[in-house]
């Protein structure tokens, strides 16, 4: 049906549930799941017990992204530093205060440590229900 302009309650939405909180919250989940690296830092601290130096997260960010799993980025070359680079940097300044904003992550800006928070753990659930 189409909205007919000059009946101002065809404008609203069908139902009154269809804005629902958990709606938004659904939306905000699947933002901050949507970029890889954002998804790649909460499956790295979920197995890790300790605060995790921002330095050891772009390490591991760095080498998924080029489809390693394991080993030391001066392991893998001089071209790799440069992305761990600016890797480090956008987990600093983008990734990781977002992830803070929506209290998924714990980050500690003084010592550029990250440990994962109850609302990041209860996001990875989410992710792996949703690609079941």
């Amino acid at each position: 049906m189409l909205p007919v302009i000059s009946d101002p309650e065809s404008l609203t939405p069908v139902s009154a549930n269809a804005s629902t909180g958990s709606t938004d919250e659904t939306g905000r989940a699947f933002d901050l799941l949507a970029d890889r690296r954002r998804r790649a830092v909460l499956e790295y601290l979920a197995d890790r017990d300790e605060p995790v130096s921002l330095g050891d997260l772009a390490d591991h960010v760095t080498l998924a992204e080029q489809g390693q799993t394991r080993g030391t980025i001066a392991g893998c070359g001089d071209a790799l530093l440069g992305t761990r680079r600016r890797v480090r940097i956008s987990l600093r300044h983008h990734h990781v205060p977002k992830l803070a904003a929506a209290d998924a992550v714990e980050f500690d800006p003084e010592a550029n440590t990250v440990s994962v928070r109850e609302t990041g753990t209860d996001l990875l659930a989410r992710l792996e229900t949703a690609t079941e």
